[in-house]
């Protein structure tokens, strides 16, 4: 009864559509073989019985309660009745004409599928096409000899078997594919207890320190400055244990594909950082233990992998040794250095050894040794993991003695790990904005020969694009074609916020550039000639390494010293601060609270820029503005920047309307100022 359930349980899916088609099936084809192409012989009972059969399939979720429990059964005997017995007694009934030969012949297929254990299969074919048999010949062995067409028999008995192994097979594949993910979960599952239980013990400790008096209600509480600096300490902790877990969710749960680990997210890394990380954050089960670990950085190296794939590799060799531990005295050495061909991590420590039999399995999928509650998908993790950097894992051991695991890495620059980069290089893509017609081609030719999907469009274009439409591994800017389109540009940019391409700016270093730009957004400043220069090593640095994202590597304009601003505001605080940043710079500085004074002192005095705000009484900045560019004195042609908290477009329009040069969004951090204030004096 269990294979029985099993068997149904398996069909369960599709059995509605079954049922209809048994059905609607069975009468149609009495109607189609009796009268369209007549057939020797036809039984509307038996269709009848057949349809009246499948309509229990179809409504099986319809039936009484107490009749639920038998539906697996009512389903095989159903299946057997219907498509053996009811077509071969046909076939046999017709004197085996092709046309009820071909219909067997279908009903062996839908058999298989709808059967798919082999052994209830071959029983339920032989037993209902038995009987089929003695209802249409009994023990008439002339009438059997002149009937059956026996070239028939072989090929059905290799439709039956062979088609019911190969099914069997991809049965036994996918059943197994989802054993191995499902022990690959509870082995996911294993792994994150220790980044939660870092997590429970960061929230115990912030818990602590939190007032607890539930009694008496409070506007304010009492905290100490180291209660307030272990606080920020442990929410940090907190953040990079719920980012380590994300990322090692991610990472593990496409550990699975084609026995190979995903290497999407591979990057340049130091073994040593990665290593120092590795036992500073592992769940220590002693305070002692952390003690018995050693680290010798004979040489440091660099390799093509992902920092939490070979963290979480360690990991699994940090608790195996101290599960086997033997001793007191117990000890874990761990050695960087590399060689002339390789680069390598030893792992050795003074537990119990394994035995040469068990040595030999110990990276086979599910195999474990006196380990309570293991998977056996430590180690076999830690290989995949080590092959898909291009190196290795092995093991020596003497029992009773010490066990030593050797990681070896190919070097950073070696034909292995460049052809890591060039498969990698297949899923990246590059969108560049500008000069399409230098640039464009010259990436064009890049791709081709390094196997990036590439992209090009005018910065006009750019503008067009939605959000969504950035979606690249790298989106690189020309900034000479947007170095005076500062509107626009800062536009661009802020479409760019929710992308999670690696944003580059390509600079020239003969000229100046202002710095407005959101700090918030991280960029890659490169300069436009080494990447002409050196383009593959530009690329390569970009899209596997750690580029520098420090924005004053931009050449700044020069700021120009002795010039006279006006600060026109009638806020007094934000003027007056305003005023003391700017002469700091070597600024002359005149002040005015409104639109009018503005007019008072520019009759008395000669300015280079005026800084004026839009709200201000007796004469708004707007109107101000448009008497300036409308005076016939000689400040008509004054350049002026709004300085506004509203950026909304109507305020922008009325800003180019009333004859400004620019504008500065409040609040505004001092770089931003002084980069507006060198594009206009």
């Amino acid at each position: 009864m269990e294979t029985v359930r099993k068997v149904y349980q398996y069909a369960e899916p599709n059995l509605t559509l079954v049922g209809w088609m048994g059905i609607i099936g069975f009468p149609t084809y009495y109607i189609v073989w009796s009268f369209i192409f007549p057939q020797p012989y036809e039984n509307a009972t038996l269709r009848v019985i057949c349809s009246l059969l499948f309509v229990g399939v179809a409504f099986r979720n319809h039936a009484p309660k107490y009749f639920k429990k038998y539906i697996p059964a009512y389903y095989l005997a159903s299946i057997g009745f219907s498509l053996p017995f009811f077509f071969s007694f046909m076939m046999f009934k017709n004197g085996w004409t092709t046309v009820w030969a071909m219909s067997f012949m279908a009903s062996i297929f839908l058999h298989i599928l709808l059967v798919h254990q082999t052994r209830v299969m071959v029983m339920q074919a032989a037993f209902f096409i038995t009987m089929a048999f003695l209802s249409v010949y009994g023990l008439d062995f002339e009438k059997v000899a002149s009937q059956v067409v026996w070239p028939y028999i072989p090929i059905f008995l290799f439709t039956y078997i062979f088609g019911n192994l190969f099914y069997f097979r991809n049965q036994v594949s996918h059943e197994t594919k989802a054993s191995i993910a499902k022990s690959f979960g509870a082995g996911i599952a294993h792994e994150m207890r220790n980044p939660l239980s870092a997590l429970k013990s960061s929230l115990e400790v912030l818990d602590s320190i939190l007032p607890k008096n539930k009694d008496i209600k409070r506007d304010f509480y009492s905290i100490s400055d180291s209660e307030l600096s272990l606080a920020r300490e442990l929410l940090t902790d907190a953040d990079e244990v719920i980012s380590n877990g994300n990322e090692t969710i991610d990472l593990l749960l496409t550990s699975i594909d084609e026995n190979r680990v995903s290497r999407n997210t591979f990057k340049r890394h130091s073994v040593k950082a990665v290593v120092e990380n590795t036992l500073k954050s592992f769940s220590y089960k002693r305070a002692l233990d952390r003690e018995a670990v050693f680290l010798h950085v004979e040489d440091d190296f660099n390799y093509l992998g992902s920092d939490t794939l070979l963290k979480y590799a360690l990991y699994n060799l940090l608790k195996n040794a101290f599960y086997y531990r033997s001793s007191n005295d117990f000890k874990i050495d761990i050695e960087i250095t590399s060689r002339s061909n390789q680069n390598l991590i030893r792992f050795k420590d003074n537990g119990v050894g394994i035995e040469p039999d068990i040595l030999e399995n110990i990276f086979k999928d599910f195999y474990t040794f006196g380990k309570n509650g293991s998977y056996g998908l430590g180690l076999p993790f830690c290989k995949k993991v080590m092959n898909s950097f291009g190196g290795n894992i092995s093991c020596r051991s003497v029992v009773g003695k010490w066990t030593e695991f050797t990681l070896s890495f190919p070097k950073y620059e070696s034909k292995v790990t460049d052809n890591i980069k060039l498969d990698l290089m297949k899923s990246r893509s590059v969108l560049f904005i500008g000069e399409t017609a230098v640039f464009g081609r010259f990436l064009s030719e890049q791709a081709f020969y390094q196997g990036f999907h590439f992209n090009a469009c005018e910065f006009e274009h750019a503008l067009e694009r939605e959000e969504y439409q950035f979606e690249f591994s790298l989106i690189l800017l020309d900034l000479e074609v947007m170095v005076n389109k500062p509107t626009q540009f800062k536009a661009l940019l802020n479409k760019l916020h929710f992308t999670e391409a690696r944003i580059v700016f390509l600079y020239d270093n003969t000229k100046t550039y202002h710095t407005d730009i959101e700090r918030h957004l991280t960029i890659y400043p490169i300069e436009r000639n080494r990447l002409i220069m050196d383009a593959k090593s530009v690329l390569d640095e970009l899209f596997f390494e750690n580029p520098s994202s420090n924005r004053n590597l931009l050449p700044r304009k020069d700021v120009k010293v002795g010039k006279t601003i006006m600060i026109a505001d009638d806020n007094h605080s934000l003027r007056t601060y305003t005023s003391i940043l700017l002469e700091k710079q070597g600024y002359n500085i005149v002040q005015a609270a409104d639109g009018q004074e503005v007019l008072d002192k520019l009759n008395i005095q000669s300015v280079d820029l005026i800084i004026m705000d839009l709200e201000m009484p007796q004469l708004d900045g707007i109107k101000t503005a448009s008497l300036i560019r409308n005076s016939a004195n000689g400040y008509s042609t004054i350049p002026i920047l709004a300085h506004t908290g509203d950026s909304r477009e109507e305020t922008l329009e009325n800003i180019r309307l009333s004859g400004m040069n620019d504008y500065i969004v409040k609040p505004s951090n001092s770089e931003t100022m002084l980069d507006k204030i060198s594009d206009w004096v």
